[in-house]
């Protein structure tokens, strides 16, 4: 696998966003659009990601190391291959271990090294260090023998299997009983001796076997997601609650600070108001929310009043009438 400078570049640069027009990095100047840091590196983050892709895809370059010794045809030629994968390892080491106060991973000014260092990626990069010491260790102890071993084992694995075709095409042509009783139980040995071959051999593939392309791939998400984090925590554009954290979390962050002053200032205009107008504002939101419900009533009242009236009406002329016949 090759890492592209383009693609890592376009993974730091979008996870840096949040940091741009902040006094807190101020000193990131143009890094994260294309120009050159103030912290004092002077990298800009194109270069950083040139460096970090040379050295991943080096550390890449560590998964061949089983098939390549395996290829090998003498002592010679397997010690030079040998000792340099153990340079590679080395170098990787190195930078991985390498950290200042401006710089961290490869050497790199990708601002991480106070961002990106959480407890997150120092436990991917602690993972990373110790497969690569083991990977060292084993090359070191590891030699030509080991080879030597490997292409006799499969020498005699395709002996037995050869064999025990031929066995069993024989004892399927034997008629005689007691031959090919004998027949078969020298399958069963021959097939007993083959799979102790085959457990020798998956004993000395499993030596170098390492995977570094989750090993880069882990590290590069941790660092994103620190760097995502902390910039959120670290923002104070998020309201109230985020910035009273932000002031707990980083005293001397201005934006924390006015954060702060705005949502007291909001509380104590609440708190003067006091008692005294809280009658009226209640009585003025229930007269507002139910100003259809109030009409609605007024007018059903007016028509129950208008048509009782009517009816007294009816009842007065009625006896009226009957007294005038009467």
């Amino acid at each position: 696998m090759t890492y592209k400078t383009e693609e890592l570049e376009r993974q730091f640069r979008n996870a840096g966003r949040s940091r741009k027009g902040r006094k807190k990095y101020a000193n990131d100047a143009s890094y994260w659009d294309g120009g050159r840091c103030d912290w004092g590196g002077g990298h800009n983050l194109r270069e950083d990601c040139e460096t970090l892709a040379r050295s991943f895809t080096k550390m890449e370059s560590l998964r061949e190391i089983k098939e390549e010794l395996k290829k090998c045809t003498n002592k010679n030629e397997y010690e030079a291959k040998k000792n340099n994968y153990i340079r590679k390892c080395e170098e990787s080491l190195r930078g991985l271990q390498e950290k200042t106060t401006s710089t961290s991973i490869f050497g790199v000014c990708c601002i991480w090294s106070q961002e990106g260092m959480d407890k997150h990626v120092t436990s991917k990069l602690n993972s990373f260090q110790k497969d690569l010491e083991k990977l060292k260790s084993d090359l070191e102890r590891e030699g030509y023998k080991w080879v030597e071993e490997l292409n006799q084992l499969n020498l005699e694995i395709g002996k037995l299997e050869a064999e025990i075709r031929r066995q069993r095409k024989e004892v399927l042509d034997e008629k005689d009983p007691v031959r090919r009783a004998r027949i078969l139980q020298l399958i069963e040995e021959n097939g007993k001796a083959l799979e102790g071959k085959y457990r020798k051999k998956q004993e000395l593939s499993n030596k170098f076997n390492f995977n570094p392309s989750k090993k880069i791939n882990d590290l590069i998400e941790s660092i994103k997601r620190s760097i995502e984090r902390k910039n959120k925590r670290s923002s104070g554009g998020n309201g109230g609650r985020n910035s009273r954290t932000n002031k707990n979390a980083n005293s001397s962050d201005s934006e924390s600070f006015d954060s702060d002053d705005d949502s007291n200032s909001d509380n104590d205009i609440d708190t003067n108001n006091g008692n005294n107008g809280s009658k009226n504002d209640k009585n003025t939101n229930f007269l507002q929310k139910n100003q259809q419900l109030i009409i609605v009533a007024s007018l059903t009242l007016l028509v129950i009043f208008y048509l009782m009236s009517q009816k007294d009406n009816n009842k007065n002329s009625q006896s009226d009438h009957y007294l005038y016949n009467f």
